[in-house]
């Protein structure tokens, strides 16, 4: 478990979106709590709740995600779309794993490099860069308040 550790928000993964960026931290957040939950030895129930978190979190941010790329008409969406399908099915996955008792490093390092290393860093920068180029000046697609995790489609 030594070699799984928390990934810490630095400026190189920000897409420019801030609504998208503020999200990102919060994902990032939750996965850390998943990592801290398992370096800390408690049980894999604890575990499961967090994963669960991070899956709501996760589909909620992702539809904010298609949303936009909806309103702006994004010509790569369902590529998209896709990618936010198979993180979606690694952290169903891990779920599954923790249920049966097992926890799989290598499942979790994997959905964090999926995570980070190809949709923050890649797949979602190259949308941010379209949408910063659509939106106008300004624009906030969703009341968003990071402390509550919540947002609502004005």
């Amino acid at each position: 478990m030594d070699h799984l550790k928390p990934i810490q928000w630095a400026d190189s993964l920000s897409v420019g979106v801030r609504l998208i960026d503020d999200e990102h931290k919060l994902l990032l957040s939750i996965f850390n709590d998943l990592i801290n939950t398992l370096r800390s030895d408690q049980s894999f129930g604890v575990a499961r709740r967090v994963v669960e978190e991070l899956a709501g979190y996760a589909i909620y941010h992702f539809a904010h995600e298609e949303e936009l790329m909806t309103a702006f008409r994004y010509p790569e969406f369902q590529e998209h779309h896709q990618q936010h399908e198979k993180l979606t099915a690694k952290l169903m996955e891990i779920d599954q794993d923790l249920t049966r008792g097992k926890c799989n490093i290598v499942e979790i390092a994997d959905f964090a490099n999926l995570l980070v290393n190809y949709h923050f860093l890649r797949t979602d920068t190259k949308m941010a860069e379209y949408l910063r180029a659509k939106m106008p000046s300004g624009y906030l697609p969703f009341e968003f308040n990071l402390d509550e995790g919540s947002g609502v489609v004005p």
